[in-house]
Formats: structure tokens, sequence, C-alpha cells
């Protein structure tokens, strides 16, 4: 199950998944699936999807003890390394989402 948060104007969304990565143990081109926490953190007021990427970060972390705990670590850091930047978002009353650019039709791409 995902995990999401604030803290201050600070957004975060903790999600646990699966990525493939190379299998020392198996051969030249094993692959084994290792278990992750995804961390995406971003300012308010808007939700991760209407949030400008530009704005977002996003880092990935062992689903270990020591993942968990980097985590905790890495959300920590992140906040105390910009506390104005969290505390000072905008209200929600105050400005539009973000949404993503028109695709190019194919007449635009042409000329």
């Amino acid at each position: 199950n995902s995990f999401s948060g604030n803290e201050d104007g600070m957004r975060y969304l903790i999600t646990p998944g699966k990525r493939s990565v190379p299998d020392p143990d198996g051969g030249e081109e094993a692959k084994k699936e290792e278990a992750i926490l995804t961390v995406d953190l971003w300012p308010e007021p808007w939700t991760l999807d209407k949030t400008d990427p530009a704005l977002r970060r996003r880092e990935i972390f062992p689903m270990t003890e020591e993942g968990r705990t980097a985590v905790a670590q890495y959300l920590n850091d992140a906040y105390n390394a910009e506390p104005e930047r969290w505390s000072a978002h905008p209200s929600i009353l105050d400005c539009e989402p973000w949404t993503p650019p028109a695709p190019e039709s194919d007449a635009e791409i042409q000329h």
C-alpha cells in the first residue's frame, strides 16, 4: 500500500514496487526482481499529477530496514534543506494546476 503525507507544504508519496536488476549469481544476462520504495516529493497545493514535473523529485530506495530508514532521512533532509521552499507555497485559490502541453498535431509538425 502507498503512504502519503505532508509537512508544512512539502508533500510526499511512498509507493512500494519491484524492478528488475542484474543477478550476479545467475549468469551474464540473468535478472532478478528487487523490492523497492519509490519516494515522490512535490510542493503544495496540488496533487502530484497536477504539479509541474520541474518541481517534483523522485528517489528510489531498497525495501529493506535500511531502505526505510534512508527514506525517513531523505524526507527529513529534503525538508530541512529548503524550509522556505515548502512554507512559501501558494494557496490553492491563488494558482492554477499544471496541465501537460497539448500534443502537436501532424499538420503542425509538417510545417
